[in-house]
């Protein structure tokens, strides 16, 4: 069984995805991380990123394998744990332009329906519903306005003693969204039948009490 959970940035669908999965006690996919394994095998392998053969087979010759310990996801690459590694800013910042590419896209959607070939899980992206896992029984898309988004954004930063005001923090909110919904791969849209959760002016809980409510119906 898949959940899946797409929408824009700051409206909370990682955190309701890992507190579903905590509530149905299944496993929470973090797609995110294996981007940045992918970007440590090809750092490690110093692969010419712009050679895209030398890329799908250096990663499809690679042994990614993921595992749950203590209900945390530990990705391994030939039996290595990664999370010494890809945490680091220079694996970060690779993976972010990585996502990009269709090829490794396609590598990733690989490895993510082999697993979900051993566990139920819940993922959460921007295309999970939509290209990823098109048949998932279940696809939420978590969203709400961007005033709401930008106002937990913005109050995330002060609390860490950023200097920025609400307004810049909400245009960077509007441009985020226009780049997502139009990017040329795997842009943000809500699936037909995905079920829409807004978390505008819902708690955490609110909100997860709604996803759960139906899948248990």
């Amino acid at each position: 069984m898949v959940i899946a959970m797409d929408g824009p940035a700051c409206a909370g669908k990682s955190t309701l995805a890992v507190l579903t999965a905590k509530r149905l006690n299944i496993n929470f996919l973090n797609t995110g991380m294996i981007f940045r394994a992918i970007a440590y095998i090809l750092t490690k392998e110093k692969v010419d990123i712009n050679n895209l053969e030398e890329v799908k087979r250096t990663l499809n010759n690679a042994n990614i394998d993921i595992e749950y310990i203590n209900g945390e996801q530990v990705v391994y690459v030939e039996g290595i744990d990664t999370r010494p590694y890809i945490s680091l800013p220079e694996i970060s910042q690779k993976a972010s332009i990585y996502s990009q590419i269709v090829e490794i896209r396609k590598i990733v959607s690989t490895i993510q329906h082999k697993f979900a070939d051993k566990y139920d899980l819940v993922i959460e992206g921007r295309d999970i519903g939509t290209e990823v896992f098109p048949n998932a029984k279940y696809k939420f898309y978590i969203t709400a306005s961007v005033e709401s988004r930008a106002k937990r954004r913005f109050e995330t930063y002060i609390q860490n003693g950023e200097n920025i005001t609400y307004e810049e923090v909400k245009n960077a909110i509007i441009e985020r969204d226009y780049n997502d919904m139009n990017r040329k791969i795997s842009p943000l849209k809500q699936a037909d039948d995905a079920i829409v959760i807004d978390t505008s002016n819902d708690t955490i809980e609110q909100s997860l009490q709604k996803i759960i409510s139906y899948i248990k119906e």
